[in-house]
């Protein structure tokens, strides 16, 4: 949700996965979507504009979704943690697949998190190794930066959409402990 900018069909698909039994804590996000109509042309120009508001310009970003704005001194973009991240996504053997992704964009962690996660399940074997991956992935990255990123998006978001993401972003971020794999609301 935060790489994709919100359309007529990002939408409905995003519905379509959360499903009827959205995972916990999913529940407030699920309802922001459900209550997004779809056939108002003004409710989705409202919802992109939100969108580039809160993550693009052109005005100064509320919540840039970049970690190296979060943790550099003068809150810069390409610093130290995007040249980290980078690393650490070579170390696991993966890149970003898009040159208009930066790799410290935080749909770019998100789903690096995602793929060590699927390791976790699809590669019993390897286990151990996964949730090292992770629990380092978190601590050096994720933690340091999106409570701070999140807090900033509920603060500036005006749609319910983007408050409830903020909300389950920070909880799966702070609530992840990999032994055993479960998501808490709390540290």
């Amino acid at each position: 949700m935060y790489l994709c900018a919100p359309t007529r069909g990002s939408l409905a698909n995003w519905r379509q996965l959360l499903g009827d039994d959205p995972l916990a804590g999913a529940e407030d996000l699920r309802r922001a979507l459900d209550a997004i109509d779809l056939d108002s042309e003004q409710e989705l120009e409202d919802i992109l504009w939100e969108y580039t508001r809160l993550f693009i310009g052109p005005h100064r970003l509320p919540c840039p979704p970049l970690e190296s704005v979060y943790t550099s001194p003068k809150r810069l973009m390409m610093q130290e943690a995007h040249d980290e991240v980078r690393e650490f996504y070579c170390r696991v053997g993966i890149e970003v697949g898009s040159a208009n992704v930066m790799p410290d964009h935080i749909g770019a962690e998100l789903n690096f998190l995602s793929i060590l996660f699927a390791g976790l399940t699809d590669k019993p074997e390897e286990r151990p190794r996964y949730e090292k991956l992770a629990d380092e992935f978190l601590a050096a990255h994720l933690r340091n930066w999106v409570p701070r990123f999140a807090g900033d998006m509920e603060q500036a978001a005006g749609s319910p959409l983007y408050k409830a993401l903020a909300r389950i972003t920070r909880a799966a971020v702070t609530g992840y402990a990999p032994s055993p794999l479960i998501f808490s609301a709390g540290e």
